[in-house]
């Protein structure tokens, strides 16, 4: 699984990030996404919704959240 780390990043960079990492994954691959900026989850959530991606997790870990998103 390929792992984009965005801690240290604002809105919108995660959220390019992944994107970015989704196109040129091969579906049903899997990203997990770790970033630290408070908009995160809600971006995530929207942007999957959006997109058609799958959330299939959402943590928080200690001092950054950690999504895993599936390519359909």
């Amino acid at each position: 699984m390929q792992v984009v780390d965005a801690r240290g990043k604002s809105c919108p960079l995660p959220i390019v990030l992944v994107a970015q990492a989704i196109r040129a994954a091969s579906a049903g691959q899997k990203i997990a996404i770790q970033a630290d900026d408070r908009a995160f989850p809600e971006d995530i959530r929207a942007w999957c919704q959006k997109t058609g991606n799958e959330l299939e997790s959402l943590e928080t870990k200690s001092g950054y959240f950690e999504a895993r998103v599936r390519k359909p």
